[in-house]
């Protein structure tokens, strides 16, 4: 005020952390080094649990369990394999190209309309600051990849309708860039792996993008693993 300047329009501040349920004290030592944590788990996967874990600006718990279960459950065994499994399989059976798209059936439409929604409830939680928020209406549609690809089974389509499959391919391939864009702010090292993988440009890698569909027959590089699921060693 003094030097004439706007003042901030936002304030953040964040909440207190307490481990294993104890406040952190160098006494006892149970505070938290950051470093060996990102070292271990990598810093898009502690970054990830920090802001998923509990809403910003809340008191929240730490606790080594609580990072390993959700890294097991929403990276390695969520969006780590529905990436794995499209792109495994469009390079083993597809040509490793961005399948053509045929006839949309309604599952189909179902679930592009989930993509095609989520842009804006994400920008208005990231305005709200709930991250959380943000995050568990991207990990909806991931979870609703996850149906859709059980139920219609490409691997058996590609026995019987190998039409059907590429525009199932191409409708999982579309969700992935959507969910790859939105995770930017919060993993950005492991999505430009991925929007790497779905060949997406570094110039189209915004919202503004997303109103392009993928080019059909656009080769794609070889898929490789995101997330690696994390098994804790037994004690002694």
């Amino acid at each position: 005020m003094g030097a004439g300047l706007p003042l901030p329009e936002k304030v953040f501040s964040h909440g207190w952390w307490t481990v294993e349920g104890e406040k952190m004290s160098k006494s006892t030592g149970n505070f938290i080094d950051v470093r060996p944590l990102v070292d271990e788990f990598g810093l898009d996967t502690v970054r990830f649990f920090l802001l998923r874990e509990v809403p910003f600006g809340n008191d929240g718990d730490f606790s080594r369990k609580a990072l390993i279960s959700r890294t097991n459950a929403e990276l390695a065994n969520g969006i780590g394999n529905l990436a794995q499994r499209t792109l495994s399989f469009i390079a083993k059976n597809a040509g490793g190209v961005v399948p053509p798209k045929g006839a949309l059936h309604e599952a189909d439409h179902v679930l592009l309309e989930l993509a095609g929604e989520l842009p804006e409830k994400v920008r208005g939680a990231l305005n709200r600051l709930a991250f959380h928020e943000a995050l568990d209406e991207i990990w909806k549609l991931i979870r609703a990849a996850d149906g859709y690809i059980d139920h219609q089974a490409p691997w058996t389509l590609r026995k019987t309708d190998t039409g059907r499959m590429n525009t199932v391919l191409f409708v999982l391939v579309s969700v992935l860039r959507v969910v790859a864009v939105l995770l930017q702010p919060f993993m950005p090292e492991t999505m430009e792996k991925l929007l790497g993988q779905l060949g997406v440009a570094a110039e189209a890698r915004d919202y503004a993008a997303l109103d392009t569909p993928l080019a059909e027959g656009a080769p794609l590089p070889a898929p490789a693993g995101l997330f690696p699921r994390f098994v804790e060693a037994e004690a002694k």
